[in-house]
């Protein structure tokens, strides 16, 4: 069964992300509060990224695409323990990982504003990787592969993946070298 626990505590912050209280994950839904989230982009030797599908269990936005990994950020935890943590929890890796960017990133969903800071990390991992129960497909895909998915089939893509792929795959693609090098 996918975890989806309303009652995780996650700190609260303002429209300068800057923490202002806690609250549940499910009062975060139900009064439209800013959070904190993670997106991480994992990349393998061959320069492809891992694509995630999410499972037809989760409540936000089922069977679509989505980033390697990504998730809340809990009460306490700073953007970076949280990537390592999904990492681990969703894809079973360690890695290195190094952040490109943060952004707000706000949409509706079931007629509530969904509003999160993301912090946006990209990681390199050579491995196999094993999903939990919250995915069930991935794909490796070149940037320029996701690009022409995105821009022909956003629907199929959760509305938060494609804001983030489409901010930081500028920075990606500039900064691919030295990437490939890690």
């Amino acid at each position: 069964m996918v975890m989806d626990n309303l009652l995780e505590l996650l700190d609260i912050v303002d429209d300068q992300d800057v923490v202002i209280g806690q609250d549940t994950k499910g009062n975060k839904f139900q009064k439209s509060l800013i959070s904190r989230n993670v997106a991480i982009f994992i990349m393998d030797d061959n320069g492809k990224f891992i694509i995630t599908k999410r499972s037809p269990l989760k409540k936000s936005f089922p069977n679509r695409y989505d980033i390697s990994a990504c998730g809340n950020v809990m009460a306490g935890e700073n953007y970076l323990d949280a990537a390592k943590r999904e990492v681990l929890e969703e894809l079973g890796i360690k890695c290195e990982l190094k952040m490109l960017d943060k952004i707000y990133n706000e949409f509706e969903e079931n007629g509530k504003a969904i509003k999160y800071f993301t912090g946006i990390f990209i990681g390199k991992y050579a491995g196999e990787v094993t999903f939990n129960d919250e995915l069930v497909e991935l794909k490796r895909l070149t940037l320029e592969e996701i690009s022409d998915l995105v821009r022909e089939n956003p629907d199929q893509f959760t509305p938060g993946f494609v804001k983030g792929f489409n901010e930081v795959k500028g920075v990606i693609r500039y900064k691919y070298d030295r990437f490939k090098t890690w």
